[in-house]
């Protein structure tokens, strides 16, 4: 279709999904309508802006609202805190906020696999059969917990500061003492203070005291609430997180995640510091124009081998610790982003060799017996995690025949699915933050015991936040679609593909 028809198609698309009958499924629609110009519209009120490079960045001009631009708020700092969560659950689009908007809707639009329009669900609701998500430009489900602690990061308590995904990887390398270099920047353009090949991020310099660590360790809690992991280690739920924290600093608005705020894209940027809509990685899955092709990277047959949708230009952080660190070694411990790592938990199931999955309840140590044995998907993910533990034990280990890891990272996955599967607020998440506690000290004891803790920064954070959703708000907007009459394909329950 011509770009006409494109614009018209995509107008009664919008006019359907912003129709009052799916008001309560539909926070807002997102669409690319010409090159650097964005609109998107809510059942109140719309925006169209534009982006154009100025000294190396993105700067953002509003052209054009109709009613409230539901792109306006964009506080950081809204919904700090447990009880202010839950005194606030299911914010309408008149209460959230949605921190980095203009930023976070164009980037996506960045990448060739794209949709034509995307959709952002409402914080309420109830359409994966999870009763906790995420996903969506809103703050709670964009919020993940931050904390840093030990060799060359600074004590500064918890501080009112946010950091963003894309600058976590250019922060693990310099508090390695990584020299920057020219890479490629945001805009496409230049830039002389890159530490990866392409970097969208920035160092958070006030992060960092000045000195070099000589190892960096990672534990990402995937998905677990900010608000909630904050209170636990407050209520003396999560000691080994508690005791990380007291010596370090923590993000008291923590790090905000990438559209969409979800597992790969997020994961992805983290290792390379630059946004979904650039890394190859856009979502958990989207369609392919070219090929026809609908990669799902959440199916067993295909999360393994997520680096194959990597771009080439872009440098993960074991790639980078390899080029500026000679005879560094890098490890990572059930994670989708492996590539360049020496160790991968990933390659040996690519391998085909025999990855250690404990099976009898009695050989998960730091597992709440209790969600073990009434639910499938804790008791899985326990396995998992306890795996991920393993691995990362035996990569600090000094008789292991390699050098200590110069970076490891270690995914720690319960808590999401147990976020998901009871919600944030729910024992069984407060549980998968115990047990995922545990195996955190239990890492960082197998570092210490290596005589390495004091050379180390540690980096705690999450992929993503997540949020309670309302079951009884569980319409779809299927019929919307079909009354548009646009031939169309929906992919990740959002990811709107023209025909």
């Amino acid at each position: 279709m011509n770009s006409g028809e494109r614009l018209a198609a995509l107008d009664r698309i919008e006019a359907a999904l912003t129709d009052p009958a799916v008001q309560h499924q539909i926070e807002m629609v997102l669409s690319r309508r010409a090159a650097e110009r964005y609109r998107v519209a809510a059942p109140d009120g719309a925006v169209e802006f534009t982006r154009r490079p100025k000294d190396l960045r993105w700067h953002f001009e509003v052209t054009d609202t109709t009613g409230r631009n539901p792109l306006g708020d964009q506080a950081t700092d809204r919904f700090l805190g447990l009880e202010s969560e839950l005194a606030n659950l299911y914010p309408t689009r008149e209460q959230n906020a949605y921190p980095y908007a203009y930023e976070q809707v164009s980037q996506l639009f960045d990448s060739p696999v794209a949709p034509d329009l995307a959709v952002v669900h409402t914080a309420s609701h109830h359409f994966h059969g999870n009763i906790g998500e995420h996903g969506s430009l809103g703050v709670v489900q964009a919020r993940g917990p931050f904390i840093a602690a030990g060799a060359g990061i600074e004590q500064q308590g918890i501080i009112p500061r946010h950091a963003r995904m894309v600058d976590m990887a250019p922060t693990f390398l310099a508090v390695l003492g990584a020299e920057p270099r020219e890479g490629t920047g945001p805009t496409g353009e230049s830039r002389d203070d890159a530490l990866l090949s392409r970097q969208d991020g920035d160092v958070l310099v006030d992060l960092l005291d000045g000195s070099r660590a000589q190892h960096v360790l990672v534990f990402l809690l995937d998905g677990v609430n900010a608000n909630v992991l904050y209170d636990a280690i407050e209520n003396g739920d999560a000691p080994a997180i508690a005791a990380l924290a007291k010596r370090g600093t923590t993000y008291r608005e923590g790090v905000l995640a990438s559209l969409p705020t979800a597992t790969l894209a997020n994961h992805t940027t983290a290792f390379t510091g630059v946004h979904p809509g650039s890394t190859g990685i856009v979502h958990n899955a989207w369609l392919d124009r070219q090929t026809g092709a609908t990669p799902d990277l959440l199916l067993p047959d295909q999360l393994f081998t997520t680096m194959q949708h990597l771009r080439d230009d872009v440098e993960t952080v074991h790639e980078a610790v390899h080029r500026c660190f000679t005879g560094a070694h890098t490890a990572v411990c059930f994670e989708f982003v492996d590539r360049g790592a020496d160790f991968s938990s990933f390659a040996l199931v690519r391998e085909h060799v025999q990855a250690y999955f404990p099976s009898h309840d009695e050989e998960l140590p730091n597992a709440s017996r209790e969600f073990v044995e009434s639910c499938s998907g804790y008791h899985w993910m326990s396995r998992v995690d306890t795996t991920s533990v393993i691995h990362a034990c035996e990569q600090w280990d000094p008789a292991s025949g390699h050098p200590l890891p110069k970076f490891c990272w270690v995914s720690l996955s319960l808590t999401d699915e147990a976020s998901h599967t009871g919600g944030p607020h729910s024992d069984m998440a407060l549980a998968s933050i115990r047990d995922s506690d545990a195996r955190v000290g239990a890492v960082l004891e197998a570092v210490e015991l290596a005589g390495a803790l004091e050379d180390t920064a540690v980096f705690l954070f999450a992929d993503h936040g997540m949020e309670l959703n309302d079951p009884d708000n569980n319409g779809g907007y299927g019929a919307a679609l079909e009354e548009s009459g646009v031939p169309l394909r929906d992919i990740a329950e959002g990811f709107i593909y023209l025909q």
